[in-house]
């Protein structure tokens, strides 16, 4: 009977061993994917900014000529693919994303030979300051690069509540 505990000790034992050495590996892959997205969040964060600065340079009251459909389209895709590397997965902020989507979905407009009207202009201005204002925010509130990964999927950090202040602030 002695010998029956012992020997089922000893399993336990090796069992809880090898769970540890089975889980302590997956960690320190998950850790290092969690690094690699804070990294794309970081590059794109940049790309982000840049293109929206080209776009809020654009005069979207006027007509789109022929000659500027390729640079407008090349900006288009620059941001589709942007905010594709930053909202990709369950990221916490659904309103961004949202108002991302709605400025894709102005330039798509406007890119089909839609005049956009003065409040549809006024939107889009309003929503590409609001996401200049909030990547510059993340250049300034995240320390480091892995905290990227946090700002995106963390509720309780700082940047929810910043990215909200800044989409209820008027630019």
């Amino acid at each position: 009977m002695v010998g029956l505990k012992y020997i089922g000790g000893v399993l336990v034992a090796i069992v809880l061993c090898g769970v540890i050495w089975l889980v302590h590996p997956a960690k320190e892959q998950v850790n290092q994917l969690e690094e690699q997205i804070s990294r794309q969040y970081m590059f794109a964060n940049f790309l982000l900014r840049d293109t929206v600065e080209d776009l809020l340079a654009w005069n979207f009251s006027q007509h789109l000529t022929e000659a500027d459909e390729d640079y407008l389209e090349e900006l288009s895709n620059e941001l589709l693919y942007t905010t594709g590397l930053i909202f990709s997965g369950d990221v916490v902020h659904h309103e961004w994303r949202s108002r991302i989507s709605d400025i894709q979905c102005y330039l798509s407009n406007y890119m089909s030979g839609t005049s956009l009207s003065e409040d549809d202009v006024a939107d889009i201005n309003q929503s590409l300051q609001t996401t200049r204002f909030i990547t510059m925010d993340f250049n300034d509130y995240v320390d480091n690069t892995y905290d990227f990964y946090n700002a995106m999927h963390d509720e309780q950090h700082e940047m929810v509540e910043r990215v909200k202040s800044r989409l209820a602030s008027k630019y």
